[in-house]
C-alpha cells in the first residue's frame, strides 16, 4: 500500500533538486507529464477516493508548473475531499501555501503530512527545508536526519545537499561539508551541492577550491543566476578580471531581470 500511497511523491521531490538555485519555493517547478487530466474525474461515486485524490494532486502540478495556483489549490483541495490522509496533497498544498508567503498554513500542512507518515524521506526532506528557511536549525536538521534513515527514500544527495545548505546559513562550515560531501559521493554532479561547496570555499577565503567545485558545476550543470553571479565573486576575488567580465556578461544577457544581474549595478559586487 506504501507504493500506491506515494506514487506522485517524486513530484514532491523534485520541489527541493533546485535548492542550491534559489533559497525561496518560488522557484519549484513540476514535471507536467499528465497529458490525460484534461479533466477532473465525473462520478466520483463509483471510484476508489484515493485514486481521485491523486488524480487531483496530479493535475494541481500541472497547475503549478504553469503558475496557475489559485487552480492548482482548488484541485489539491479537491484532493483532500476524497482523501483527507493522501500526504502527497497536504505536501504540495504546503508547498503552494510556502509559495505564496502563507507560512502558517504551509507549516500546519508540512506537520499533517508527517504526522500521517514520521518516517517518510520526501515530506521530511521538504518540512526541514523549509523550516530552516524559518530559521529553525535544530528542528530542521531533525527532519532531514529523518529523511535520510527512510529505506526507501530514493534521493538521499538531495536530503544531504539540503542540510548541508541549511548548516551553511548558520555559518557551520564543517557540519555543512560533511553533508555536501555525502551528498556528492551519492551523486557526484549534483549541481546544488557542488554549488553549495563552492559558496562555502569562497567564504572560507578558498577561491581556488572554489573554482574548482564550481568547474564542476559547470562540466555537468546548466547556468542559472546563482551559479553565474558565483562565477563572478570566484574570479573577482582571484582576481581575473577578464573571466569575471564574462560571467557579468552572460549574466546580464542571459539573466537581465535577475536580482543576481541586478545586484551587479550595486556598489558592492563581492
Amino acid at each position: 500500500m506504501r507504493h500506491k500511497t506515494y506514487c506522485v511523491l517524486a513530484v514532491m521531490g523534485l520541489a527541493f533538486a533546485l535548492a542550491a538555485c534559489k533559497q525561496t519555493p518560488g522557484i519549484i517547478k513540476y514535471p507536467t507529464p499528465m497529458s490525460n487530466l484534461k479533466t477532473a474525474p465525473h462520478d466520483t461515486t463509483q471510484e476508489d477516493k484515493q485514486a481521485a485524490a491523486q488524480t487531483h494532486t496530479q493535475l494541481a502540478a500541472a497547475y503549478m508548473g504553469q503558475d496557475h495556483l489559485k487552480e492548482a489549490e482548488d484541485a489539491l483541495h479537491k484532493a483532500l475531499g476524497f482523501d483527507d490522509k493522501y500526504i502527497p496533497a497536504h505536501t504540495m498544498l504546503a508547498i503552494l501555501d510556502w509559495r505564496i508567503n502563507r507560512l502558517q498554513d504551509a507549516d500546519n500542512e508540512f506537520r499533517k503530512a508527517v504526522a500521517l507518515d514520521p518516517s517518510n524521506g520526501d515530506t521530511n526532506n521538504n518540512y526541514g527545508r523549509f523550516l530552516c528557511e524559518q530559521g529553525k536549525r535544530q528542528e530542521a536538521m531533525q527532519h532531514f536526519q529523518r529523511a535520510l534513515t527512510d529505506p526507501f527514500y530514493k534521493t538521499p544527495a538531495v536530503a544531504n545537499a539540503n542540510a548541508g545548505m541549511c548548516l551553511l546559513r548558520f555559518k557551520d562550515y564543517a557540519g555543512a561539508a560533511s553533508y555536501l560531501h555525502k551528498a556528492l559521493e551519492a551523486q557526484p554532479d549534483y549541481g546544488p551541492a557542488l554549488l553549495a561547496m563552492a559558496q562555502s570555499d569562497l567564504d572560507q577565503d578558498k577561491a581556488f577550491a572554489a573554482r574548482g567545485y564550481m568547474q564542476r558545476f559547470e562540466s555537468s550543470g546548466q547556468a542559472t543566476p546563482q551559479s553565474l553571479l558565483l562565477g563572478y565573486r570566484i574570479a573577482t576575488r582571484l582576481g581575473d578580471k577578464e573571466t569575471a567580465t564574462n560571467y557579468s556578461n552572460r549574466l546580464q544577457d542571459q539573466f537581465p531581470n535577475s536580482t543576481q544581474a541586478q545586484s551587479l549595478n550595486g556598489p558592492n559586487h563581492d
